[in-house]
């Protein structure tokens, strides 16, 4: 099987001319604090939030006039700290006071300084842990309710996961979130306190070319007893996809609202598009396939998704009737929710792929590392780990990761562990639903025919 899959794909993928590669776009503000180099792609935030972005990269105490308030947009690359402050301020006057000893205090305002009395709270996006947030798991029966911890603790309630009793708490500062931990680890009702982390898609590298790239001769098979096998892509939104491709799509659910605002391909997009091209490899029954897709946007407009989010869309999935999942995003650090969510949902019956990640490194990335999952890396024809993939002992599978998808009249090359990933992840649904196989039998299967060696050469 390993070489029939294998001679397929690299059928397909390197069937178009690569272009070179270049960073999938996504919006965002990245202040590199030891060059003060300055990218921004802004596409209407509110004055607000870029100051927060400011304040979590650089330290600064942030003060706005109040009222001052308004949507930023602009796009911009390697600027210096003062000429990106001009840019993404609107307008307004800035003043930078540096204080000794102390953070240095940055404050903008129309017209006079001493009325930017505004205090920002800084917000840091970049992936890791989230410093001034916890995620507090109470025990069956507690006596306390988490309104009453939070108010005990000074923390603000964001959201809850009911199957595992968890609650994602924030706090106005870091220093603040490290006293409450201290304060609630010590509550008899409390049965764990962890960190919530930012996860990114494993870094993607994407380009264009002109053409419609490859078509598919799959098409969806109505089953008699209304069964399908159901799989679910936990990612950044989707963009509509052609109408024979979405007649596979069940559903979009948005675990956080909003979208991205790029013109350019997204993430899950390029995803689920390499996903059904899974499926079409190795479902070529006559009647059409049943595998079925339901999509879980994580992220909303934002750069990163949180380990407590995507927890979330895992049970989520499990309720929406979902068996098989495919993961691209993840970090160096593990979340024990997360971890007890993808074990649950293994132990069930279902499959987890997840990206390996894309940093050319055999230090453990999560949720690939996870023991339940089944992580795959991205090859090259002869076996081996492409140069910016990982390739440690966690790793499960290996696929290729190029990716040709056709999106707004081009063909966008992409290329990465995460397009590996939804490859995989289609072709064991088009297989266990081409031949009735169950998921454990399909998880043997793969685990055999297309195993890693994290050996690197």
């Amino acid at each position: 099987m390993r070489r029939i899959w294998f001679s397929l794909f690299f059928l397909v993928a390197l069937g178009t001319p690569r272009a070179a590669e270049a960073p999938l776009r996504r919006a965002g503000l990245n202040w590199s604090t030891p060059t003060n180099g300055v990218d921004a792609r802004i596409p209407g935030w509110p004055l607000t939030q870029v100051l927060g972005r400011i304040a979590g990269a650089t330290g600064w105490e942030v003060y706005l006039e109040p009222g001052s308030d308004r949507p930023i947009q602009t796009t911009f690359t390697n600027l210096s700290a003062a000429d990106a402050l001009r840019r993404l301020l609107g307008g307004l006057n800035f003043s930078l006071q540096p204080q000794t000893p102390g953070a240095s205090r940055l404050y903008i305002y129309a017209s006079d300084r001493d009325r930017a009395t505004q205090r920002i709270v800084a917000e840091d996006t970049r992936p890791g842990r989230i410093a001034n947030e916890l995620v507090v798991r109470l025990k069956p029966g507690a006596k306390l309710t988490i309104e009453e911890i939070a108010a005990k603790v000074g923390g603000r309630i964001l959201g809850k996961v009911p199957k595992l009793n968890a609650y994602r708490l924030q706090f106005e500062t870091p220093e603040a979130a490290e006293a409450a931990r201290k304060l609630i680890a010590e509550m008899t009702d409390v049965a764990a306190v962890e960190n919530n982390y930012r996860w990114e898609p494993p870094a993607t590298f994407a380009s264009a070319t002109a053409g419609t790239g490859g078509t598919t001769s799959l098409k969806p098979k109505v089953s008699p007893d209304g069964k399908n096998l159901v799989v679910g892509i936990i990612d950044t939104a989707a963009q509509p996809m052609s109408a024979d491709k979405e007649a596979f799509v069940l559903s979009r659910t948005d675990l956080v609202t909003g979208k991205s605002t790029d013109e350019g391909l997204w993430h899950g997009t390029a995803m689920a598009e390499e996903f059904l091209r899974g499926v079409s490899l190795t479902d070529t029954s006559e009647g059409g396939s049943s595998v079925r897709l339901r999509l879980y946007n994580t992220y909303g407009p934002n750069e990163t998704a949180t380990s407590f989010d995507v927890t979330r869309a895992v049970f989520q999935a499990g309720e929406d009737g979902v068996s098989v999942l495919s993961l691209s995003l993840g970090g160096p650090e593990p979340s024990p929710m997360l971890q007890e969510a993808l074990a649950s949902f293994s132990e069930q019956g279902g499959l987890v792929f997840v990206a390996a990640g894309n940093q050319g490194s055999a230090s453990p990335y999560y949720p690939a590392a996870d023991p339940k999952v089944i992580a795959v890396t991205a090859i090259n024809r002869e076996g081996d780990p492409m140069s910016w993939a990982n390739w440690g002992s966690y790793v499960d599978v290996g696929a290729p990761g190029v990716a040709h998808v056709p999106f707004n009249g081009l063909t966008w090359v992409v290329t990465g562990t995460s397009p590996a990933t939804a490859l995989t992840a289609g072709m064991a649904a088009g297989y266990a639903g081409r031949t009735g196989s169950n998921l454990g039998s399909v998880r043997e299967v793969i685990l055999r025919d297309m195993s890693f060696n994290p050996a690197r050469p």
